[in-house]
């Protein structure tokens, strides 16, 4: 049965069963196989599920530590880590889609899973309905098909901090039998648990705030046993294994997500506001705003703040946004987010520089928008920073 522990609690001591030492921190297995005491144990154990000592793409007791955690925090009743979050979404595309099947989910998603989309649009002949405004839940209605099999939500969502209403959603997969799966990756478990919504899959890139040191790539997926069970069986063969040393880190990240994630929101939520006032911006998106169109929604099912990415556009546009990031000392021109430290990204001229302008468009990227992963630092020195970016910015057409 879970404990009553409250998240950091449960992050330090709810996995510490598999710790077969007497070390107060797990060692490192860094080992691929276990030494089998007798015959009948490889046959028992190559007949199970996950066993932590047989063979580390089946399983290690780095990986098993970690995954209790994760399941408990996240109120699943099992969880399974993979190399990248990239690898966790394929597994569960893998695992409850089959050529043919319909797909629906937002139409402003992270640009990986995007792509993962249209690689089974070409080569599976999935069918796909884009959801414009995720607040309508009558165009989620209206995207049901007989042959759905999921719906994938993220939420607030990548990059534009666009809400869903997850308990809406998950009524809706309940009604038509369909599986539904929420990125969890910007809230964390800490703001949003997604199963008690009712969401079937929880899924999440752990190397955004739950490792939250920028030192390791990981992935998560969350639910039922069955479900998880399912995806670990694909996982097993496939091998996106995630190795013991980052499984180790990623442990050890999340012993701080509560400190760190609250952190970085009341950061975040004091630089949105402070944002607001700049002559120099021509709109902010954070769900902790009022102003924002998913506010009330982000209000019901976010817990004890709004999370730590900001999303803001300056008004002079794609010149500006190359020059206010060039001028940051603090802030860290990066693409990833969710670390102690502050990272930003200029998208029309970053990660996005590529991409056709219609997509842009769908996805709400604009010349000016910058995204902004607030961490840990000191707010003046953050206040500072962004001002040494908008002197840099000024007169830039």
């Amino acid at each position: 049965m879970p404990k009553p522990w409250g998240p950091t609690t449960t992050a330090i001591h709810a996995g510490r069963r598999f710790n077969p030492t007497r070390a107060v921190t797990t060692p490192i297995f860094q080992t691929s196989v276990f030494q089998l005491l007798e015959n009948r144990e490889g046959a028992e154990f190559a007949a199970s599920v996950e066993p932590p000592a047989f063979y580390t793409r089946w399983g290690n007791p780095n990986q098993s530590e970690v995954e209790a955690v994760l399941a408990e925090l996240e109120g699943a009743e099992r969880a399974l880590v993979t190399a990248s979050g990239m690898a966790a979404f394929a597994l569960v595309f893998e695992a409850f889609l089959k050529t043919g099947d319909h797909l629906v989910a937002p139409s402003a998603i992270y640009l990986g899973t995007e792509q993962l989309i249209r690689r089974w649009e070409a080569e599976r002949d999935l069918k796909v309905t884009w959801v414009q405004n995720t607040l309508d839940q009558g165009e989620w209605e209206a995207a049901i098909r007989p042959e759905t099999r999921l719906i994938w939500v993220e939420t607030p969502s990548n990059p534009t901090l666009a809400l869903t209403d997850l308990a809406a959603v998950a009524a809706l997969g309940r009604k038509h039998g369909i599986r539904t799966v929420a990125d969890n990756t910007f809230p964390s478990p800490i703001h949003t648990k997604p199963l008690d919504f009712g969401i079937d899959l929880s899924v999440a890139s752990a190397t955004k705030y739950l490792a939250g040191h920028s030192d390791v790539v990981a992935g998560v997926l969350a639910g039922r046993e069955a479900d998880v069970v399912a995806c670990w069986h694909l996982s097993k063969i496939w091998g996106p294994t995630l190795d013991p040393m980052a499984a180790w880190l990623l442990h050890r990240g999340l012993k701080t997500l509560a400190l760190r994630v609250r952190r970085s929101s009341d950061n975040a939520q004091a630089l949105a506001q402070w944002l607001l006032w700049q002559p120099h911006v021509a709109r902010v998106d954070y769900p902790g705003l009022p102003t924002h169109p998913g506010h009330v929604v982000a209000a019901r099912q976010m817990d004890k703040g709004f999370g730590g990415m900001v999303c803001f556009e300056l008004a002079a546009g794609l010149l500006a946004g190359q020059r206010f990031c060039e001028a940051l000392e603090v802030i860290t021109r990066g693409v990833s987010l969710g670390g102690v430290e502050s990272l930003i990204q200029h998208p029309a001229s970053m990660s996005h520089l590529k991409t056709a302008p219609e997509v842009k468009a769908r996805l709400g990227i604009t010349d000016g928008l910058l995204r902004f992963s607030v961490g840990i630092e000191d707010q003046p020195d953050l206040i500072a920073d962004l001002e040494k970016g908008f002197q840099a910015a000024a007169g830039a057409r």
